[in-house]
């Protein structure tokens, strides 16, 4: 359904995105991890449209076989109100405070759908009980900052399904949120997907919620893709170092309903930071915060394919097993 491949996302003539093949089918729920920076948002983002300006975005992104890159800024914005739902990491900020609930959730279903304003309305009110806010009809008429940070995001994502996407992306929508109103955040997505059969690519940097909601998972670090597979597959039998070091770093745990006894434990770190753009090393990228690389780290990396369609690029993988493939 999304197929991507050889995306490149420059600014100012450096590279920031390099993703040379990720596939995600119809249905399917997709969860990008990796640290603040590692280029998960702007990998999402650019392959629908939504690149900071100024970026230069090549490569292929094909939603339900129709070309994305090259697209004009009209078409890309009627396809992200019909076929595409983002919810954004802030609702307040992404959220109109000059104008009611209920006219911001009408509002893709007038612009799209074509529905009249009376009809939109009470499309709207049913979507604001869909997404389970109490009072739906007296909530459409409050303003965003009326509203507690769990209902706005509901909001948010009522708004992104209104005209029945194919595709929802949710960039970190949790982060801001209790762990309480996450754990119901994370099950009205898992909800929302199962019942609409819509696909969902999810952003965070928290494991734990990853597991939780996604299907499959993409590890990124530095724009490129370190690995990809059965998102309990990956993180139970990583393949990349990357992968490993991320795995003992996070405290998250297995079940959206484990999330709120969460507690806390001893933690390995990774040392190092990630570095700014055009400073990364040479052929892995991680390799200068590895304390496994080796020489050959700094040359081209094959792809190593597991069963289950587990792949990753490691000189000296975590794992031993399968079979070096054909890079793409």
């Amino acid at each position: 359904m999304l197929e991507i491949r050889n995306l490149k996302v420059e600014i100012g003539g450096r590279e920031i995105v390099m993703i040379d093949a990720l596939d995600l089918d119809a249905g399917e729920r997709l969860g990008l991890v990796g640290e603040s920076g590692s280029g998960k948002t702007m990998s999402a983002m650019s392959a629908v449209g939504l690149q900071p300006q100024g970026a230069r975005v090549t490569g292929s992104v094909k939603l339900g076989g129709r070309e994305l890159i090259g697209l004009s800024d009209g078409q890309l914005a009627q396809l992200r109100g019909a076929e595409v739902g983002v919810v954004f990491q802030d609702p307040l900020r992404s959220l109109n405070p000059l104008m009611r609930v209920g006219s911001q959730v009408a509002e893709p279903l007038r612009l799209h759908a074509g529905l009249s304003k009376s009809a939109a309305m009470e499309r709207a009110v049913a979507l604001l009980e869909e997404v389970r806010l109490p009072d739906p009809q007296g909530l459409a008429r409050r303003y965003p900052h009326q509203l507690s940070g769990g209902q706005r995001q509901r909001v948010l994502i009522a708004m992104a399904i209104a005209c029945s996407p194919k595709l929802l992306i949710a960039d970190e929508p949790t982060t801001a949120l209790d762990v309480t109103v996450q754990k119901d955040i994370l099950e009205l997505l898992l909800r929302l997907s199962r019942e609409r059969g819509m696909a969902l690519l999810f952003v965070s940097h928290n494991l734990g919620v990853i597991r939780a909601v996604s299907e499959k998972v993409a590890v990124l670090y530095g724009g490129h893709l370190m690995e990809i597979g059965p998102v309990d597959e990956v993180l139970r039998h990583p393949g990349h170092r990357y992968t490993e070091a991320l795995v003992g770093a996070n405290p998250g745990r297995s079940r959206v309903a484990d999330l709120p006894s969460q507690q806390g434990q001893h933690l390995t770190t990774i040392e190092g930071a990630v570095p700014a753009a055009g400073r990364f090393p040479s052929g892995c990228r991680f390799r200068n915060r590895c304390a496994f690389s080796l020489p050959g780290c700094a040359g081209d990396i094959p792809q190593t394919r597991l069963a289950s369609g587990h792949i990753f690029r490691c000189l000296n993988p975590a794992i031993e097993g399968g079979a070096d493939v054909a890079a793409g």
